[in-house]
């Protein structure tokens, strides 16, 4: 992470871009070799495979928005404690409490890991 970055401000950048669905500031914000989790999805690597997954994550529901509770940082990890509150296709809503982990490299995401259970959005 750049020094002149805080942990919370880079933390809100990356939830700013996801809750805009702007993919080619995400992109921006990851490596070339970014690794990328969602929940209990398989793992996708590189950009190319970040940017289609997120396209379909993003199509699997109408809207949410990322509250950015707490950040902790050490070293090269950040770590994102989260709620985050989807609006479904049939119009229900629900916030679902999220923790996400960075791992990054030279200031940017190589790793994207997100822990949640996105049943109650799909139920």
């Amino acid at each position: 992470m750049s020094e002149t970055v805080s942990p919370a401000t880079h933390a809100h950048q990356i939830f700013g871009a996801f809750d805009e669905r702007n993919i080619a500031a995400l992109e921006a914000l990851v490596t070339d070799d970014v690794r990328l989790r969602l929940g209990n999805a398989e793992a996708v690597d590189g950009k190319a495979a970040f940017a289609t997954a997120l396209q379909a994550f993003f199509a699997s529901v109408a809207a949410f928005r990322h509250v950015v509770q707490d950040v902790w940082s050490a070293g090269s990890i950040l770590i994102a404690e989260l709620e985050v509150h989807y609006t479904r296709h049939d119009g229900g809503e629900v916030a679902i409490p999220c923790c996400n982990v960075f791992l990054l490299r030279d200031g940017l995401v190589a790793e994207y890991r997100v822990y949640i259970d996105m049943t109650p959005v799909y139920a």
